[in-house]
């Protein structure tokens, strides 16, 4: 097992911040608590999972603009849990993937029946031709509507692009069902250029020749402990994406009447949040990171650049990865909460719970991961062009500079040397008697 990762101090709970029950503030800390005592599963866990099914659910209907660039709410979640198959994870993605296309029907029906409804009362109250057409064409137009959200609103696939929902540009990859591991050997490596870049951005890619513009990924996965470690050995590369990695130290406990109690409640959840997203139709409610209500943001982010600048060694701890959880956390309470724009409570615990979770995720990977964490490159930030070419390093070691150029179409030496350069100064890559390598530091 690789060394335990040091904690560094800012990473440490705030003041009034100590214990689980201090969340006991947020509105939505009576529901997290029903949920983990129901299922028996760790409250933290419990506030990851509520909150990334929360996240789905309401797309991209509000949005935070920081320095970090838009926050919408969406996160990426892989749950690791020592069941093949848990019931609990399923439940706060429910609303989702279970009977959705009823919902859409529903929505549908009660959009188009009501611009109908003053033209089919002056018609004659008995069967008439055009009264008859325009009933068959509303009931078209639902059908297709219904069908074309159902199929983009969630996607177990991993091929790009993932076609945009008819009112915003995220999508939900749920667990494949032949299981991550073999999913991802699937994916050719261009297309896991594209899925990582995809994944590593969180925002819509640019579409490819002959393609429609395409739909920004987040996963929410859940996998047995023993494919979780296979899958991070075949792609350390995914432990430097942006994605959430917890472990569930106990199995969770199977309600036999999940529509009962508070799965019900959560499902209702789901649906409120996404009667705001389907309002919305791209027109997302922006909030703007006043410095009054994040002042325990900005105080974390000073003492982070502090810490970063004492540390000589790479380090895998990211602390924007932790600002941007928490500006997600905050954004996802203010609007569970009802209230007009996030304010001190919402800040402070989203930073809060942002470090809890980012804390159980380093201590994860270094459970799972054949080498040590501060070995996983950090792909942050790089273009497309630079992580395929890095890719095709990892994969090809040892080709000369001019070797690696032919590889790749339309890469002219100009583009290539800038790349190379890029790579270099990252120390994602090294040059050794004229031909190209992943550098030592990267690879362990």
């Amino acid at each position: 097992m690789n060394p335990q990762i040091e904690i560094p101090d800012f990473l440490s709970p705030g003041k009034g911040a100590g214990g689980i029950g201090s969340f006991r503030l947020l509105g939505i800390y009576d529901l997290v608590d029903r949920f983990a005592r129901e299922f028996q599963i760790n409250h933290e866990i419990a506030f990851a999972s509520l909150l990334a099914g929360f996240g789905h659910s309401v797309g991209g209907a509000f949005e935070i603009d920081s320095t970090l660039g838009i926050i919408r709410p969406p996160f990426s979640l892989l749950l690791v849990t020592p069941e093949t198959d848990a019931v609990w994870p399923r439940i706060p993605i429910r609303f989702l993937v279970d009977d959705f296309e009823h919902t859409m029907r529903l929505f549908a029906k009660a959009n188009l029946h009501q611009s109908t409804e003053q033209k089919d009362d002056a018609e004659n109250e008995t069967h008439h031709p055009i009264a008859d057409r325009i009933a068959n064409t509303v009931d078209t137009a639902k059908a297709v509507y219904a069908d074309k959200v159902s199929e983009r609103i969630t996607s177990a696939s991993l091929e790009m692009p993932f076609p945009r929902v008819p009112f915003d540009h995220h999508v939900l990859l749920t667990t494949p069902p032949v299981g991550p591991c073999r999913a991802l050997r699937q994916l050719s490596p261009d297309n896991r250029i594209r899925f990582e870049h995809a994944l590593s951005s969180n925002t819509p890619l640019g579409p490819s020749v002959g393609e429609v513009s395409g739909a920004a990924p987040n996963l929410y996965w859940q996998v047995e402990q023993t494919e979780a470690r296979r899958m991070v050995e075949e792609n350390p590369w995914f432990t430097s994406l942006p994605t959430l990695i917890l472990e569930a130290d106990r199995p969770g406990v199977s309600a036999l009447a999940p529509d009962g109690s508070v799965a019900g409640e959560i499902h209702r959840r789901c649906l409120d949040l996404f009667v705001m997203r389907h309002h919305a139709m791209l027109r997302s409610t922006t909030f703007a990171v006043e410095s009054k209500p994040f002042q325990p943001v900005y105080e974390f982010l000073t003492a982070a650049q502090k810490w970063e600048s004492r540390t000589e060694e790479p380090s895998p701890i990211r602390p924007s990865r932790v600002v941007e959880l928490a500006l997600r956390f905050a954004l996802l309470f203010t609007v569970l909460d009802k209230k007009p724009k996030p304010d001190l409570v919402a800040a402070f615990y989203g930073l809060e719970l942002a470090k809890r979770l980012y804390t159980r995720h380093l201590k994860t990977l270094t459970k799972l991961l054949p080498i040590p964490v501060s070995h996983v490159p950090d792909t942050d930030g790089l273009s497309k062009r630079e992580l395929a070419v890095f890719m095709r390093i990892c994969e090809r070691p040892g080709l000369t500079r001019s070797e690696l150029g032919r590889t790749f179409k339309k890469l002219n030496q100009p583009e290539r040397d800038r790349v190379l350069a890029s790579l270099i100064g990252r120390q994602l890559i090294e040059l050794r008697d004229g031909k190209v390598y992943r550098s030592h530091s990267s690879q362990g």
